[in-house]
């Protein structure tokens, strides 16, 4: 967890600068492949769109790209809509054989072939407006929700899942907040056994009543805990400059208390065997 979260901070890094470096209406998504960082991009200087993609080793050094047959990208729109861009070389990079279509909003599946196995990665192209808002200039560093250059990994998976799932659908509040209770009506081991330890203990009807609270307590704090992330994220992202920088460190407190306790464990462990 920890080298991955640094991995894609210092990707989202190179991004930022990259796009920096280009100009606002620079497209460029920063891909950590593991064997060094493939750059894909919407080219569109005096010709009609399409993607384009470069490689580098980590230190930014451009290196021989693939063949084009090795790479593929799949866009999904959110009307649902799934187009697949298959690559030619063009010198240092490769270009999609064909155009890409407007507008320039959509997620992107990245297949890389790499000997007899290929590798899959996420991201998103989103449309931002390139003007200036309320007097400032525009500020990279800023956490944008729809930019999958501010996601690790974890949230850009979940994120696909959910778009590919309710793709050219309309989600209503009631069904959030249906999807909140029922999530926390679905049996858990917790739940399971409270209820194994009420029937032997012959108080059946205990167990059904210590289940049914147990889970309606998680339903209501899983949909408390939404509306309160949901809503708490974007007001103080507003109003607390500072935001963007702990958000981004939080997962490296997670793994560090992740280390220990196991730390712990095992220490507990080999202290009752020895």
């Amino acid at each position: 967890m920890l080298v991955r979260t640094y991995r894609d901070q210092q990707a989202a890094k190179a991004a930022a600068a990259h796009r920096h470096g280009h100009g606002a209406h620079d497209e460029t998504k920063v891909i950590d492949t593991g064997h060094g960082l493939a750059l894909l991009s919407v080219f569109e200087q005096g010709v009609p769109p399409r993607l384009r993609v470069h490689f580098t080793d980590r230190g930014g050094r451009p290196v021989p790209p693939p063949a084009g047959d090795a790479v593929t990208v799949e866009t999904l729109r959110d009307d649902g809509a799934r187009q697949t861009f298959t690559f030619a070389p063009r010198g240092d990079f490769l270009e999609a054989t064909a155009e890409l279509p407007e507008p320039h909003q959509f997620a992107a599946t990245v297949s890389i072939g790499h000997h007899d196995h290929a590798h899959r990665y996420e991201t998103r192209f989103v449309e931002h407006d390139h003007g200036h808002t309320h007097g400032h200039d525009h500020d990279h560093e800023q956490l944008d929700p729809e930019d999958a250059g501010y996601q690790d990994a974890h949230e850009r998976a979940h994120a696909l899942e959910i778009r590919e799932r309710f793709a050219n659908r309309n989600v209503t509040t009631g069904q959030i907040a249906l999807f909140g209770l029922t999530g926390g009506l679905l049996p858990c081991p917790a739940a399971v056994t409270v209820l194994l330890l009420c029937l032997q203990l012959q108080k059946f009807w205990l167990g059904i009543i210590l289940v049914l609270c147990f889970s309606i307590g998680l339903a209501l704090t899983l949909l408390a805990s939404g509306v309160v992330a949901a809503w708490g994220v974007r007001h103080v992202s507003r109003r607390w400059s500072g935001f963007d920088t702990l958000a981004r460190r939080l997962p490296y407190f997670a793994s560090t208390i992740i280390i220990c306790v196991g730390l712990y464990v095992g220490y507990q462990g080999w202290a009752s065997l020895t």
